[in-house]
């Protein structure tokens, strides 16, 4: 199977190719233990390999740039002043775009959506319309599961066995 994962991989472009059983989730979680971060607040996302018939494993910690204003603390003290020319980098995106009260760019958010090509499923405890829309836009399903990172993979997989049937 690696050797047919390796020519998917060279088939397109260098992006990981995955099949039904095998696809990557991408959970928003402030501690690795529970899915406790909103989507667009979200500055970390820890990524799951899983092999639907041999478990799952933690193979990356991976660092965005959120696509939310509402969430930062410190906005006309610490944060404006942050750093020797300004805004932390988040922060300066959604202000340059515009982000405010929810409202969000479209090319922002399908900026967004482009750090997460590699995964089949995006968990965070609250995915906003506009987020969902661009996830599914890109083929990517966003599942809002808050909890446990063990019990919202286990989800993911019974759902991804469900949709296996109707394929």
């Amino acid at each position: 199977m690696a050797d047919e994962a390796e020519v998917s991989e060279k088939e397109q472009g260098g992006a990981p190719v995955y099949d039904a059983s095998h696809y990557r989730v991408a959970v928003a979680s402030t501690d690795g233990e529970t899915v406790n971060t909103h989507y667009g607040k979200s500055e970390i996302f820890y990524i799951y390999y899983v092999d639907d018939s041999e478990g799952y494993d933690l193979v990356e910690k991976r660092k965005v740039n959120p696509v939310c204003m509402a969430g930062f603390s410190g906005v006309h003290g610490d944060v404006a002043g942050a750093g020797a020319g300004g805004l932390p980098s988040g922060l300066a995106t959604g202000l340059a775009a515009g982000l405010m009260g929810g409202a969000h760019s479209q090319s922002v958010m399908e900026q967004s959506v482009k750090q997460f090509a590699d995964c089949r499923y995006v968990v965070a405890s609250r995915i906003g319309s506009g987020a969902a829309q661009a996830l599914s836009a890109a083929g990517i399903t966003g599942m809002e599961l808050p909890g446990t990172i063990d019990d919202a993979i286990l989800k993911i997989w019974k759902y991804n066995r469900i949709q296996g049937l109707f394929s």
